[in-house]
C-alpha cells in the first residue's frame, strides 16, 4: 500500500495536539496552584482578624478602669491603628492571589479552547486517513482482480492457440 500522502500534516496536526494538551495540563496545575494561593491567603486574613481582635481587647483591658498617664493611652490607641492598618497587607494578597486565580482561570480556558480546537483538526485528518485507505485497499482489490482476469485470459487464449 503506498504512504498516505498527507502523512507529514498528519504527524504536524498530531504534534500540536499533543503540544496544546501538555499547555492545558500547565495551565490547569497553574490554576490549582493559584487556588491554593487563595486560600492560604484567605486563611493568613482571617487568622490575623482573630489575632486582631483578641490583641485590641487584651490591650484595653490593659488601660481599662485604671489610671494612666495619657501617653500610655496613647500608645496602645496607636498600636491598635497599626494592628488594623497592618491588615490592608493581607486583605492586598488576597486581592492579588484572586487575581492571579482568574488570569489562571482564562489561561486553562484559552488553553481548552486550543486544545479542542487540536482535536478537531487531527480528527478530521484521521477521518480522511481512513477513508484513503479504504480508498487504497478497494482500489488494491481491483487492480489485483483485473491482474487476475488478465492471467486467466493469456492463459485462455495460450490453450486456444495450443488446441
Amino acid at each position: 500500500m503506498k504512504t498516505y500522502p498527507l502523512e507529514p500534516i498528519r504527524a504536524l496536526r498530531m504534534r500540536k495536539e499533543e503540544e496544546a494538551g501538555r499547555k492545558l495540563a500547565a495551565a490547569r496545575a497553574q490554576e490549582a496552584h493559584c487556588q491554593g494561593e487563595v486560600t492560604s491567603a484567605q486563611k493568613a486574613l482571617e487568622d490575623y482578624r482573630l489575632w486582631m481582635e483578641e490583641e485590641a481587647s487584651r490591650l484595653f483591658q490593659r488601660v481599662l478602669g485604671k489610671l494612666h498617664p495619657i501617653h500610655q493611652v496613647t500608645d496602645v490607641t496607636h498600636q491598635i491603628s497599626w494592628n488594623r492598618s497592618k491588615q490592608s497587607t493581607y486583605v492586598v494578597a488576597l486581592d492579588e492571589a484572586r487575581k492571579q486565580l482568574e488570569e489562571a482561570k482564562q489561561e486553562t480556558e484559552r488553553c481548552l479552547h486550543e486544545h479542542e480546537e487540536a482535536y478537531k483538526e487531527v480528527w478530521k485528518i484521521n477521518q480522511h486517513h481512513d477513508f484513503w485507505k479504504k480508498e487504497q485497499m478497494l482500489q488494491e482489490a481491483q487492480a489485483e482482480e483485473a491482474d487476475i482476469e488478465e492471467i486467466a485470459a493469456t492463459i485462455f487464449a495460450m490453450r486456444e492457440v495450443e488446441e
